[in-house]
């Protein structure tokens, strides 16, 4: 099947939604977007927590490990 394309900011939105769906994630602020390949993974694309807000640091950089991993299998990014 193959990937949905999203712009960088509408992947954004979405992953961040979702870190906020994760459990003692729902104060997590900024999450970040980065362009790159990863071949280990078949994607092109990372993400990283910038401002976990009032979230457990910890739990937090749990949570975008499973985040990035879920949505890694649905999404790719557009080329700008």
């Amino acid at each position: 099947m193959a990937k949905i394309l999203l712009s960088i900011r509408d992947l954004q939105a979405r992953a961040l939604a979702e870190m906020k769906r994760q459990p003692g994630c729902s104060d997590i602020r900024t999450i970040a977007i980065n362009r790159g390949p990863d071949n280990r993974v078949g994607s092109d694309w990372s993400m990283c927590v910038l401002s976990a807000g009032a979230a457990d640091a910890n739990t937090a950089a749990r949570a975008a490990l499973h985040v990035q991993r879920a949505l890694r299998h649905d999404y790719d990014l557009a080329t700008d």
